[in-house]
């Protein structure tokens, strides 16, 4: 009968230091990769083209929302001087109660059509890079980090605007308070997408998510407003 081997033990644990080293290595590439990223974009994360998009994108939104508002005043204007042009009795004194009420009601409709605009446009924020990139990316397995990098023009001085804005201590880090904004959002995001545009590995996920939150209206910088 053959005899037994034993475990080599020596063979175990160095293997397992060598897994281990391995996951270490991993983990502190992921976390350079990231602090880079989160550097980047305090110096600045918008490119030109992407700075000429979104004001385009803003220019477009506004001329529908003055659109829409004009056509809503166009049909109260229509509905008064319907109202007026009845012959009321002397009983009939109070209509423009009627119409004011009307006025209200047109105020609550715009009010809700504006609030509907701004969640498509948020929608349609979070979900363009994807479109946009989820092909590419199913038949590529290496990001190009050269083309998918973020490029860094132009928000040291919305970051600088932000800390002069407000006095508060905490609001001197906006950095910070942008970093912890993107944990709990970007969780959600890689949720949503990982259901809609399954096939991806988690980097690319996490490259699309950043993608996305620097265009995203949930992004603090993002938020800055020049003064009035």
């Amino acid at each position: 009968m053959p005899k037994k081997m034993g475990v080599n033990t020596r063979s175990v644990e160095a293997k397992t230091k060598k897994d281990d080293a391995k996951k270490g290595k991993a983990a502190a590439a992921e976390k350079e990769q990231e602090d880079r990223q989160w550097k980047e974009a305090g110096e600045g994360a918008r490119s030109k083209a992407q700075a000429k998009k979104e004001e385009q994108e803003k220019q477009r939104a506004e001329a529908a929302a003055k659109k829409l508002e004009a056509k809503k005043m166009a049909e109260a204007e229509e509905a008064a001087l319907a109202s007026s042009a009845r012959k009321p009795s002397s009983k009939s004194a109070g209509t423009p109660k009627v119409t004011s009420h009307q006025l209200r009601q047109q105020k609550e409709s715009d009010k809700q059509a504006a609030a509907e605009e701004a969640r498509r446009r948020e929608l349609a924020v979070k979900r363009e890079v994807a479109v946009d990139d989820y092909g590419q990316l199913v038949d590529r397995e290496n990001i190009n980090r050269e083309e998918g990098g973020v490029d860094a023009s132009g928000m040291q001085a919305a970051i600088a605007a932000l800390v002069v804005g407000d006095s508060t201590p905490e609001d001197r880090h906006p950095e910070k308070r942008a970093r912890a904004a993107y944990a709990v959002w970007s969780e959600q995001w890689i949720a949503d997408m990982k259901m809609e545009k399954p096939g991806l590995r988690q980097q690319q996920y996490k490259d699309l998510c950043w993608k996305a939150w620097q265009r995203s209206p949930d992004n603090p910088l993002n938020q800055i407003k020049s003064p009035a």
